[in-house]
């Protein structure tokens, strides 16, 4: 056996007096794991931990410790769960009806713009080439929404169709066009 000359790494003020078999650290008695010769204590628990869980796994035990869930835990996690879906519906249900006025004020918009256009045609059968010649069959709202470009209005180069269209992104622009 050979001597060791260096110190203990855990009590560098203590001669080593081994060196573990499993991790190789020079260490004092001290360090020396419960009846174990050339074992440290560290290495030591950690093979006790290994063997228990062995042991507990061959008997078909958790290899954890099983902790008791908290009831109150459980509860409030179905509470706000239950609050979670409540103002989910709600709001589901108020912004539906909201959107649904909506979508029935842009119609009715497209459809009274629509209605003049068709009432402006020509002898010869062909539409407006601008709003700006409907804007006087128009109601207020319907004359602010053309002049400020919320209501858009095509028609091919022989005016023989038109398409009148609100578009419904941020603030009447247009989301197709980047």
């Amino acid at each position: 056996m050979s001597t060791l000359t260096a110190d203990c790494v855990r009590h560098p003020s203590e001669p080593a007096k081994f060196r573990c078999r499993q991790c190789n650290d020079n260490l004092c008695v001290a360090c020396r794991a419960p009846s174990e010769r050339d074992l440290c204590d560290i290495c030591g628990q950690y093979r006790r931990d290994a063997a228990e869980t062995e042991r507990r796994v061959a008997a078909g035990l958790p290899t954890e410790p099983v902790r008791a869930k908290s009831r109150a835990g459980v509860y409030l996690i179905g509470l706000l769960v239950v609050l979670n879906l409540a103002l989910s519906g709600y709001l589901l249900l108020w912004g539906k009806q909201e959107a649904n006025e909506f979508a029935q004020d842009v119609v009715r918009d497209v459809q009274i713009v629509s209605r003049a256009v068709e009432e402006s045609k020509d002898t010869q059968g062909r539409y407006p080439a601008s709003l700006n010649a409907v804007l006087d069959r128009l109601p207020e709202a319907s004359r602010d929404m053309v002049r400020s470009g919320v209501v858009r209005y095509r028609t091919d180069e022989d005016r023989t169709t038109f398409e009148v269209t609100i578009p419904l992104g941020p603030r009447g622009q247009d989301t197709s066009k980047p």
